[in-house]
């Protein structure tokens, strides 16, 4: 059985080299003082640039066994802001994208996105419900045009509570039926630390008929019972699909939102002892990004804890 861990976005040890691969980015600020038609080259060359910094992160990771990695939703710079609305992205960085996705494919990496907190698909105000939606179908286009398989999807929270769980619950199901396909197939759902506990988030994906990612810290926040028999009843939503995890150390004590630097490896060494068996991947959620993995997989390691961790 494997355990493989991944981390989200940037790469710290590329980054040490201050002419080394980085992620750029674009104001929409900045763009509304150009004429449209001049808009064009500075995103194309920004763009341009995050792909080909992903495509050295993934050679990076292969070069460390690192498999699972998650895509920053920045990728395209500005790409569903109206600024930018004159620019097919999509055209225009067609063999960038190929050039990407004949690395991952490579490298056997899995790829995975994760929208942000202003996409909300139970919004009661229809101009954000849209523009959800849009963001969705932006984050679908982009593991399309990766050419990725059913193992890269987008996770999602559920969003806001308005007061009324059950209504927020039944908008969030009625609008998810309503997605495109491409999109619908491809959404993952997390349980948060505010809102939306373990078992709500788990009923909702059971009646949508997609997987959940359990995030152990968050559950620890909402939630004083063991995860473990929660993991048993979220696993099998997977289907046959490598099922993910998402782990991080608390900051400021055991239930503290806020997450820490690097993961602590006595209670990663705790979480292994009951995963073992188990053929998952975790996504580890802390501040000091891939310098993390590298440095707890040297902590279990020596706690003799390497074995079937990659």
């Amino acid at each position: 059985m494997t355990i493989r861990l991944g981390y989200a976005c940037i790469n710290l040890s590329l980054q040490q080299d201050k002419t080394g691969p980085r992620f750029k980015a674009l104001t929409a600020k900045r763009l509304s003082t150009m004429e449209p038609k001049d808009r064009r080259p500075h995103l194309d060359q920004v763009a341009r640039n995050n792909l080909k910094t992903v495509e050295a992160i993934l050679r990076w990771n292969a070069e460390h066994g690192i498999k699972l990695y998650r895509i920053t939703s920045e990728l395209i710079p500005l790409a569903t802001h109206p600024v930018a609305a004159e620019w097919n992205w999509e055209e225009d960085l067609a063999y960038e994208f190929a050039e990407v996705a004949a690395v991952a494919r490579a490298t056997g990496a899995r790829l995975t996105t994760h929208p942000g907190q202003y996409t909300v698909l139970n919004a009661k105000d229809p101009e954000v419900l849209a523009k959800g939606v849009e963001d969705l179908v932006y984050h679908a286009r982009m593991l399309e045009l990766l050419e990725t398989g059913p193992e890269s999807g987008m996770v999602l929270h559920i969003g806001g509570a308005y007061g009324d769980k059950d209504a927020a619950t039944a908008r969030f199901i009625e609008n998810f039926r309503h997605l495109p396909t491409t999109v619908a197939d491809r959404l993952w759902f997390e349980n948060d630390d505010m809102t939306w506990d373990t078992s709500e988030v788990l009923a909702i994906a059971r009646t949508v008929g997609r997987p959940m990612v359990l995030d152990v810290h968050h559950h620890r926040v909402l939630r004083e019972d063991d995860w473990y028999p929660w993991l048993e009843q979220v696993l099998p939503t997977w289907g046959d699909v490598r099922p993910k995890l998402h782990f991080s150390s608390p900051k400021d004590g055991a239930r503290s939102r806020s997450h820490a630097d690097l993961i602590d490896p006595h209670d990663f060494g705790a979480f292994l002892d009951r995963v073992a068996h188990l053929d998952i991947d975790v996504m580890l959620e802390c501040k000091s990004k891939d310098e993390a993995l590298l440095q707890l997989r040297t902590d279990m390691a020596a706690h003799e804890k390497g074995a079937g961790l990659a």
